[in-house]
């Protein structure tokens, strides 16, 4: 914490072009370490000019010539709780949108974010707890059904191989991306659900050249708003234990965002307690937790405005897969 506090107070202003090309950081496996080591550098390209940033007031009218967002994630099947949203053009939802990721957790949610009529768009990626969107773990699932043997998440081999090999048509009320871009009046948007392996669960990946390896494909030449599930190392990760705090957050993601994609925006969820909103001077970082960390609905909605570029065709264009 006394190393956070410190990057914190840090004004390292110089600005760093981008770099084509990222390259596993020897403390992959440590964020804590990694965060560490970063305020103690003279030599680092990380920008170090950290700050908290009060969101905007939910009613705060919408600006002209600028699209509204609204944020949410990790809604964990709490979704009916959310009876009314901000105001706003486009809804983003980074994960977690199910608890167990059960065929009728997923139509029940796509029925929920298709009542809400005054958004143009909702865009949408998967978490950790989207099991039946993984499809290692559809697949092992499958193979020990033939097999007979036990498998904690039997309820998956029940849904129909057609809906797990695809879900965006369940999804039909929003865009639901995976390695994927879209853009919203020429705003471009990418999304992956990846998250650090830990317990099991959906879309669990190592630290390290695996995880990187799903990184490496967000496209590093003008993706404005990056929507992942897990934070980047150092920004609103960290998770609480009985006398301390531990990061968790990805090192390579934070090395990804920092030095070579540079989004305006990055939002992401996953570590409930960890909510908040900061930004180091060029991107901006929100986690958007709908639940604290005993999964009790509690968290606002984050929104922002991001200004419209010129002569931008207006809606949204088709998906691009990476």
């Amino acid at each position: 914490m006394q190393a956070i506090r410190k990057l914190l107070k840090m004004d390292h202003t110089t600005k760093f072009k981008k770099v084509d090309t990222i390259s596993v950081d020897p403390l992959s496996e440590d964020p804590d370490e990694f965060i560490d080591q970063l305020v103690k550098s003279t030599q680092t390209r990380h920008r170090h000019q950290v700050k908290q940033i009060s969101p905007l007031p939910l009613d705060t009218p919408m600006k002209e010539g600028h699209t509204r967002f609204v944020c949410i994630s990790d809604t964990h099947g709490e979704h009916r709780k959310l009876e009314s949203l901000p105001k706003g053009d486009v809804l983003l939802h980074c994960g977690d949108f199910t608890d167990l990721g059960k065929q009728k957790q997923v139509e029940d949610f796509n029925e929920w974010i298709g009542s809400f009529k005054d958004f143009k768009h909702k865009i949408i990626i998967g978490g950790n707890h989207e099991l039946s969107f993984d499809p290692k773990i559809v697949a092992e699932v499958r193979r020990r059904a033939l097999d007979r043997t036990f498998c904690w998440y039997e309820y998956i081999n029940k849904i129909p191989p057609a809906i797990t090999d695809d879900w965006p048509k369940v999804l039909s009320n929003c865009v639901y991306l995976q390695d994927a871009e879209v853009s919203v009046n020429g705003i471009r948007i990418y999304g992956c659900p990846w998250n650090p392996e830990f317990g099991g669960w959906g879309f669990n990946t190592k630290r390290g050249e695996d995880l990187l390896s799903k990184w490496n494909k967000i496209p590093g030449d003008g993706i404005d708003i990056l929507m992942t599930h897990c934070p980047p190392a150092g920004f609103c990760d960290q998770v609480e234990h009985y006398q301390w705090e531990e990061r968790v957050g990805c090192v390579d993601l934070m090395n990804t965002v920092q030095l070579r994609v540079q989004p305006k925006y990055h939002l992401f969820g996953h570590i409930h307690e960890a909510y908040g909103y900061v930004t180091d001077g060029q991107t901006n970082y929100i986690n958007c937790s709908y639940v604290d960390r005993k999964r009790r609905p509690c968290n606002l909605p984050v929104i922002f405005d991001f200004p419209n570029p010129p002569d931008a065709p207006e809606g949204l264009s088709e998906l691009i897969q990476y």
